[in-house]
């Protein structure tokens, strides 16, 4: 989770500070005054933006669009990705109720807004007034200059961590530079790195402010043919051990490795699927998932194609986090090993299952 964090707020740090002016002398009192007088006067707003991710070793390049409408309005597209399968992603939200479409997938996640869980940074594009606080509480901004960025004068700010930030929104270390438009006020540019971490930069191609945006652009019908699934409908049941072999319709997997000491506390079902919880202290907690729904990923880790039981399987590791997603499809029935556990040891508790 930290790493998703970490991407929302340094991809889109722009967008936070696209909202605040500043000049030459220019202060984080300043910049949130101008950014609180802006903000007070948009009702709406429309932008295209490009963003790059080197993070672990692990790239990834998207290029969005996003609108947003007073109070809690929000839609955010993906129109190319490095990543084919994100391509056409599609969050939209009207304030209460939200929409996730997955053309990939051919699947619509329906639910009220705060049930809503996805890739997509929805906290930042509905929240820019608390990541801006956040950020400035953080950082401290240092105007360095003049630069030209995409054919206009701009100026350069530079924003390093506080010693004394309560929150930690600079991970190893690192600078963000931000790129402000000296006409327009519109940050042309932004870019974190930090060496250990990774880095990450992002452009504004177009931004508008109060364009009057149509309200229907804030709902959203699900294609004739896509399968809908309810998130409410997915809330879990907790069930014995018995209860879920019993219930499952096919035969339900147990390890029998588990990592010295961990435990099982917990199964439940959630949809058509079931869930096997192991906890044993901070080092370990994982669960095996098996059932004929799907689980996704992480957004980022390092990838790789493996055999698992003797099928094709993925393993995506986050060494920032400690986390790994084990995934593979047996006899027509998905199964993932995923939590605080390492590769090897997911492995382990993979080929057990009996």
């Amino acid at each position: 989770m930290r790493t998703k964090r970490w991407i929302a707020v340094s991809l889109f740090l722009a967008m936070a500070l696209i909202l605040a002016g500043c000049g030459r002398q220019i202060t984080a009192e300043e910049i949130v005054a101008k950014m609180q007088e802006t903000v007070d006067s948009t009702q709406d707003a429309h932008a295209i933006v490009v963003a790059d991710v080197n993070v672990q070793g692990v790239q990834l390049s998207v290029k969005a669009e996003l609108w947003e409408q007073a109070p809690n309005k929000v839609r955010a597209q993906v129109l190319e990705a490095s990543q084919p399968g994100l391509i056409g992603t599609l969050l939209v939200s009207d304030g209460e109720n939200g929409w996730f479409y997955e053309p990939a997938r051919n699947q619509v996640t329906v639910g009220a807004v705060e049930t809503m869980d996805t890739p997509l940074p929805r906290e930042v594009l509905v929240g820019l007034q608390e990541v801006i606080q956040q950020v400035l509480n953080a950082a401290d901004v240092e105007v360095m200059g003049e630069e030209t960025v995409a054919g206009r004068e701009a100026y350069k700010l530079v924003a390093n961590p506080k010693e004394d930030a309560a929150e930690p929104l600079f991970p190893g270390n690192g600078t963000a530079t931000v790129w402000v438009d000296k006409d327009q006020w519109i940050v042309l540019k932004a870019e974190y790195v930090a060496s250990a971490f990774g880095q990450g930069a992002l452009e504004v191609q177009s931004f508008e402010l109060n364009p009057g945006l149509s309200p229907g652009l804030f709902t959203f019908e699900a294609p004739a043919d896509a399968t809908v699934v309810y998130v409410e409908a997915q809330e879990p049941v907790s069930l014995t051990l018995d209860e879920a072999r019993a219930q499952a319709g096919f035969p339900l997997l147990v390890p029998a490795y588990v990592p010295s000491g961990a435990t099982l506390i917990e199964v439940f079902k959630t949809g058509e699927s079931f869930v096997l919880r192991y906890d044993h202290s901070r080092d370990v907690s994982f669960t095996v998932f098996q059932g004929t729904g799907e689980v996704g990923p992480p957004a980022l880790g390092q990838t790789e194609n493996i055999t698992v039981r003797g099928h094709d399987a993925t393993a995506i590791t986050d060494e920032v986090g400690g986390n790994t997603f084990l995934h593979w499809t047996e006899n027509d029935i998905t199964l993932v090993v995923a939590g605080r556990i390492s590769l090897d040891e997911a492995l382990q508790v993979a080929e057990s299952l009996e």
